[in-house]
């Protein structure tokens, strides 16, 4: 009886340590979590006597997270802020001009063919309002997570051709070529041919823009469908990591009419695709080059 009663007598004393041990835990954490909220530190919570790591190192973890969040709610707020500040000011370039000649015309005497000189250029600048305006929607369907592209039988090859086509002039205007290499005629896949176009037509388009000479487009076809663009810089002036980044350009003042979305909405869409698309640079060589699988 009495081995008992001194039995029962130390596991008493044990769950008292314990209790008391548990207890000074438990205000030890509350106390380091009230000093952590009202601070921006990247600290953690510590152990006192070990008695409550689990629940610490689970404390600790969501403590990480929330500070993953936080940091990528700053990062996704302040490109939003950029964001609206480039469409803005995108958007109110080619309005203000093409208002600019509007009030030209209706205050100035000038001549039939002066006015119709200003009206065609009114055109333009309305033109590529309605450019800027269909990107940005374009955008901010691709940002909100529509349903997924319709896909049927297309020529990669004709499709190629198709957006060449579109530019032919453009780059005729300037002295210089679209040179392209392809040993088929015909490369048969599933795939959005709208799509496809939109991004042949985007880096085409940033090739005229940007570059200089000729760009040269080789198809290949081996494992995956290969799809290479290349052409010699204007400037050199070019960060590689952030060139897929929406509204990135390496007009600093925005006056040539870029607003650094189409290879964005290229690499989406190649993506959306099931493809993939990566930049390089070799001296004052760019290099685009798009893989879709078979």
């Amino acid at each position: 009886m009495t081995a008992v009663i001194i039995l029962l007598s130390i596991a008493l004393a044990v769950m008292l340590t314990l209790c008391v041990l548990h207890k000074k835990e438990v205000n030890s954490i509350t106390k380091q979590l009230r000093e952590l909220k009202n601070k921006d530190t990247n600290a953690i919570i510590s152990s006192q006597n070990g008695t409550a790591d689990k629940l610490i190192t689970e404390i600790n973890a969501l403590l990480k997270e929330m500070r993953e969040i936080k940091i990528s709610y700053h990062q996704k707020n302040h490109a939003l802020e950029q964001m609206m500040t480039n469409i803005s000011h995108d958007l109110r370039t080619p309005l203000t001009s093409a208002m600019g000649y509007i009030d030209l015309i209706q205050h100035s005497e000038l001549s039939e063919e002066e006015k119709s000189r200003e009206l065609a250029i009114i055109e333009k600048r309305l033109i590529r309002l309605e450019e800027l305006i269909n990107s940005f929607f374009e955008l901010s369907q691709i940002v909100s997570g529509g349903k997924k592209p319709e896909r049927a039988e297309i020529n990669l090859v004709s499709v190629i051709e198709e957006a060449i086509v579109h530019y032919y002039d453009d780059y005729c205007d300037r002295g210089r070529q679209i040179i392209l290499e392809c040993e088929h005629r015909k490369l048969i896949f599933i795939s959005n041919q709208n799509m496809l176009l939109r991004i042949f037509d985007n880096l085409i388009n940033n090739a005229l823009k940007h570059g200089m000479g000729d760009l040269t487009i080789i198809v290949e076809a081996a494992e995956n469908f290969r799809i290479t663009f290349t052409n010699k810089l204007i400037s050199n002036e070019l960060d590689i990591e952030h060139i897929f980044d929406e509204f990135y350009t390496t007009d600093i003042s925005r006056t040539k009419g870029n607003t650094g979305l189409g290879l964005a909405i290229a690499k989406q869409f190649t993506e959306m695709l099931g493809g993939d698309i990566r930049a390089s640079q070799n001296g004052d060589m760019f290099i685009l080059t798009i893989q879709f699988p078979k």
